[in-house]
């Protein structure tokens, strides 16, 4: 890559990685066993403009990346060159897509972006995939079938977008601080609001529980309240988990540390004793949230812009 990457994913049951960058390129990367070293494929994007976000398929034979093109290519091996080529999800994104999730079927793609619009479009390519069964999202799904459109009250960028466990609903995060929840079989779109700052990042380990987080540095679990959801508990923020991250290498200076987080959230000197740290354990913002790969759903992990990786249990 020439540019920033703005995306990395691995699958699991093929070992293969696949980048994405600024540079409008994504990268396949493959291990040689031979010379110990991962190997790069090129993918034909035919991108104008930044790739944003990829994201390998369940059966990790295609994968997505979002774009600043208003698209979103759907990239499979083509048997035929030898090499990685896309199909563009065009209509009707408006603007840059920031967020893809596969759903558990592997057809449909969940997107959304700067148009403040959460879609689920069909990604069916033929010969690669199955024809797939009815769902609560329709039937026939031929490529860049449009099988919903959401937003959340107020508005607000999409930064994060994720499937229920059967894939019956969708749920995305936006800027509003406000998380959304939309069921096609029942018609229903539920969207709680946040009095912190806005989230980035969700998970949803199983269909009752969604995990989301983002810049006020501390996982919220939400839980489905009847037909309603709620938020039900922060984590990380009891005292002996504070002390912990304080204690850390990256907080051994506790003077430092306090003018390092006056200086990067613009706050005034205080008076008193206080060390300056957030009672959380991210001191930054959380900007990717992962589900454990082993299929553990009473776990997630965390990446912060503070350069923590944090591992949760959800049942603590």
């Amino acid at each position: 890559h020439d540019l920033l990457v703005t995306s990395i994913d691995w699958a699991p049951q093929t070992n293969r990685i696949v980048t994405c960058s600024q540079d409008k390129n994504a990268y396949v990367w493959t291990f040689d066993a031979a010379g110990a070293a991962w190997k790069p494929t090129l993918v034909h994007l035919r991108l104008q403009r930044a790739a944003t976000q990829a994201r390998w398929s369940p059966q990790e034979n295609k994968f997505a990346v979002a774009s600043g093109d208003k698209c979103v290519a759907v990239c499979y091996f083509g048997e035929d060159n030898d090499w990685w080529v896309s199909k563009h999800l065009k209509r009707p994104i408006a603007s840059t897509v920031l967020c893809v999730a596969w759903h558990p079927n592997n057809v449909l793609l969940a997107c959304g972006g700067t148009d403040m619009k959460a879609r689920v479009l069909s990604a069916y390519i033929k010969g690669v995939d199955e024809k797939p069964a009815a769902t609560a999202w329709g039937e026939r799904l031929p490529f860049n079938t449009l099988c919903g459109e959401f937003e959340s009250p107020a508005g607000g960028w999409v930064h994060s977008i994720a499937f229920s466990p059967d894939g019956d609903s969708v749920a995305f995060v936006t800027h509003d601080s406000s998380l959304t929840v939309a069921s096609p079989a029942t018609g229903s779109v539920v969207s709680v609001r946040s009095h912190g700052l806005p989230f980035v990042t969700l998970v949803w380990p199983d269909t009752r529980t969604i995990v989301a987080a983002g810049h006020d540095c501390a996982p919220v679990v939400f839980t489905a309240d009847g037909t309603s959801w709620r938020a039900a508990k922060r984590l990380g923020e009891d005292e002996m988990l504070r002390r912990s991250a304080a204690a850390s290498p990256s907080n051994s200076n506790s003077a430092f540390n306090m003018f390092r987080q006056m200086d990067s959230r613009s706050q005034p000197a205080k008076s008193g004793s206080g060390d300056g740290s957030l009672k959380s354990v991210h001191q930054n913002t959380i900007s990717e949230m992962h589900l454990d790969p082993a299929g553990n759903t009473a776990e997630v992990t965390t990446i912060g812009l503070d350069g923590k990786l944090v591992q949760w249990s959800l049942r603590a």
